[in-house]
């Protein structure tokens, strides 16, 4: 049985469609708002006026009041606050809520006066340094009072370098827990025993233990933790943590924020108790920026949230826009008892965390903002977001996630969808928490991604997900059903994804069929399209380029590049991944002959995909492939002799099938399909060269006599490829710069 693309594809057609059209509104829109003469309100960190041109006024804050003055004596044109050049220092989060929406139809802006480059920081320079004798004397200390409880900070930069905290030598963690598997008992996400190899007293009872914190990853590599410990026996070697790790304790971690570990130049460490700073500066002495972020979010724009189902109590903050301004100095994440994690903890749920967030919003746009240098999220839109958009933008040497999207958790209340990420370019995204993806997809649908440009990730570059099936167990107990996922454990307390559930709306009529559970999957729909996606895992283990779990229905991914990926899959559907359609990428592996493509589980469908050095293969852990999925049409191309052009497809037959694989050694791919047909797969598949009409240079339409054209394969022209990336910096522009990089030729 074979489930008809065509029918699949259509419904996205009419996604596209709307898609544009809505582009389209949006363009007209912005004509028509820029057509009226704007209310000016001018702002300058040096002024003191009455927010005129030649007397602007000197804080956010006050431009914020004047704005709701006007608003509350019934302006409704469009409002524009124009930052002057300077730094706009805040001592506590830039609230807009309801009393600054925007009227429909107009918006408030808060833009780059001409020439300018306002810069919006959470930072507070420390000065006051004197040396100490502490290692030498290369040891400085300044007094930081005011950094405890809320103020703590957990980063520090000097200017726009982001420094090192100090970090002990390993030690070994480990757990009393019967489990194997990475979830199980509660207790021993809190609980541990340490080894300190050498006996170097790496770990132990400091005075001020609440400032110190485990740097690691609990058990699997996908992920970090940063994990404050609570007490510490020191007889029997066992400790607990102030909150629970992400999965049982175990592995290799590291003490952070000791001062007995600041040992090497470029370290810091802070002293709450005392209130105090330690820098060892490898220049010898602090510069003059050495900043200290004390917020952990600089602007919150914040409407009223219904929780409940109907929301008719949801009142959205509308049309407020970000244009031409910077963002820094935001701390890292802080975890907390009450957090509640994305999957994997890849981010937390309705966080107070970020450069600038979005809590309920409609009709809001980030335009050519710049943020960077910061420990935190960029910019998250959380609960009800509709008609959002983050646009020609760029994400640089941040702690945490690129954009984030979260809506509500499982359930029927949906109402974060329709928005847009549209040409950023995010680079070096979660320098701090390793995992963080570029752009972060939960719970929300509709969604257009399209031509953005991700790199230089430590994890995946971009993700969509929700939440698989062994989170709910509650419900299956309430039917009279054994638990079917024996595998993993998700106990009561547990921090990953229940506390987002709504469990009184959902009603399964099977635990086990991913159909009973996709109605309250509401990341749905959305069409990732024309991104470069490249050079990601760079410090963890199992990641993709991009990544879907757990989602709903109708999710398309197609004409996205994406190269330079040590190991793990360039696009993958992973568990309760399905009826995604992958067509029409470029994926370039960088490992051969092993290099992971196209990595398919559940149902899904992938189809005319070019995989250069790349094979196409399913998971092994987890849940497996749907053998009514598709692999076809596809053209898998090996530029050397040695290649795999797929591995664990054996579950499949006649949906494996009319495939091009090519390898120097024709008799090589010959052979392959031999072996292959002998168990009905790859039946109407070939081994030939597909005959592109000029691969060096990105044009991958087929020559006239190309064995692709008689199989049914779409071509990807060179106008298409053309559209992939930034607009201000497109891929193949780039890429045809350099010999073989990373195009393939013979």
């Amino acid at each position: 049985m074979r489930v008809n693309i065509l029918n699949f594809l259509s419904a996205g057609f009419f996604l596209v469609f709307t898609a544009c059209n809505i582009q389209v509104v949006d363009s007209a829109k912005r004509s028509a708002l820029r057509d009226q003469a704007s209310i000016l309100v001018h702002v300058d960190p040096k002024g003191d006026g009455d927010g005129s041109h030649e007397n602007p006024l000197g804080t956010l804050e006050q431009a914020r009041d004047k704005v709701r003055e006007l608003r509350l004596a019934g302006e409704r044109r469009n409002i524009d606050v124009i930052l002057n050049d300077g730094t706009y220092e805040l001592e506590k989060t830039f609230i807009l809520n309801l009393s600054d929406s925007a009227p429909e139809g107009s918006v408030t802006r808060y833009i780059a006066a001409k020439n300018s480059t306002p810069i919006i920081s959470g930072g507070v320079n420390v000065m006051g340094w004197e040396k100490t004798d502490l290692q030498k004397e290369n040891i400085w200390v300044a007094k930081v009072p005011w950094a405890k409880g809320k103020e703590f900070f957990h980063c520090l930069f000097d200017n726009t370098k982001l420094l090192s905290r100090a970090q002990s030598k390993k030690i070994i963690i480990s757990n009393k827990s019967s489990v194997k598997d990475y979830a199980g008992e509660l207790k021993y996400k809190y609980e541990f025993g340490f080894e300190d190899p050498g006996n170097n007293g790496i770990i132990k009872n400091w005075d001020n233990l609440e400032d110190i914190e485990l740097f690691g990853m609990p058990t699997r590599k996908w992920l970090v933790n940063y994990l404050p410990i609570e007490s510490l026996d020191m007889n029997n070697k066992e400790g607990k943590l102030a909150i629970q790790a992400t999965y049982r304790m175990g592995g290799e971690f590291f003490v952070e924020n000791s001062l007995d570990h600041l040992d090497t130049p470029g370290e810091w460490a802070l002293n709450s108790k005392k209130g105090l700073l330690y820098y060892w500066p490898k220049s010898g002495k602090p510069g003059e920026n050495i900043v200290a972020p004390r917020l952990d979010e600089l602007i919150r724009i914040e409407g009223e949230s219904d929780m409940s189902i109907e929301g008719l109590n949801d009142k959205p903050v509308n049309g407020i826009v970000f244009e031409g301004i910077t963002f820094s100095y935001a701390d890292r994440q802080k975890w907390t008892v009450d957090d509640i994690g994305l999957q994997h903890d890849w981010n937390m749920w309705d966080k107070s965390n970020g450069l600038l967030r979005f809590r309920g919003t409609k009709n809001c746009i980030v335009n050519n903002c710049t943020f960077i240098n910061s420990g935190s999220d960029g910019v998250r839109f959380d609960l009800f977001s509709q008609n959002n958009t983050v646009q020609n933008s760029t994400f640089n040497n941040l702690g945490g996630t690129g954009i984030l999207f979260s809506g509500y958790g499982p359930g029927l209340k949906d109402v974060n969808k329709r928005n847009k990420i549209y040409n950023n370019e995010l680079k070096d995204v979660g320098s701090l928490f390793w995992h963080s993806p570029g752009i972060f997809i939960w719970q929300s649908g509709s969604n257009l991604i399209s031509s953005n440009h991700i790199y230089d990730q430590g994890y995946s570059g971009l993700l969509i997900s929700g939440v698989r099936r062994r989170f709910f167990d509650p419900i299956f107990k309430k039917m009279g059903q054994g638990y079917p996922y024996s595998r993993w454990s998700f106990p009561k307390g547990g921090r990953e994804n229940l506390g987002a559930i709504r469990w009184d709306e959902i009603s399964l009529e099977s635990i086990t069929e991913w159909s009973s559970y996709e109605p309250y999957m509401h990341a749905r729909n959305n069409i990732i399209e024309y991104n470069e996606v490249h050079d990601c895992l760079k410090r963890l283990h199992d990641g993709n380029a991009i990544y879907l779990s757990a989602h709903g229905n109708g999710n398309i991914i197609r004409k996205n590049v994406t190269y330079n990926h040590p190991e793990g899959a360039l696009i993958r559907t992973d568990d309760d991944s399905h009826n995604v359609a992958v067509t029409e990428n470029i994926c370039i592996g960088s490992k051969e002959p092993e290099a992971q493509g196209l990595c398919l589980k559940g149902l899904n469908f992938f189809e005319n995909n070019l995989l250069f050095n790349s094979m196409l293969l399913t998971g092994s852990a987890g849940n497996t492939a749907d053998i009514r999925s598709s692999y076809q049409k596809n053209i898998v191309y090996f530029s050397k002799k040695d290649s795999v052009f797929h591995q664990r497809l054996n579950m499949f037959s006649e949906n494996l099938n009319k495939n091009i694989y090519y390898n120097p050694n024709i008799k090589l791919a010959e052979n392959f399909i031999l072996e292959e047909q002998k168990g009905k797969r790859d039946t109407e598949s070939i081994a030939a060269d597909p005959l592109f009409v000029n691969m060096s240079e990105g044009n991958f339409s087929f020559k006239k006599k190309s064995p692709a054209i008689k199989l049914g394969i779409n071509a990807i022209s060179l106008e298409e490829v053309k559209k992939i990336g930034c607009t201000r910096d497109p891929w193949l522009e780039r890429a045809i710069k350099f010999k073989g990089f990373p195009m393939v030729t013979k």
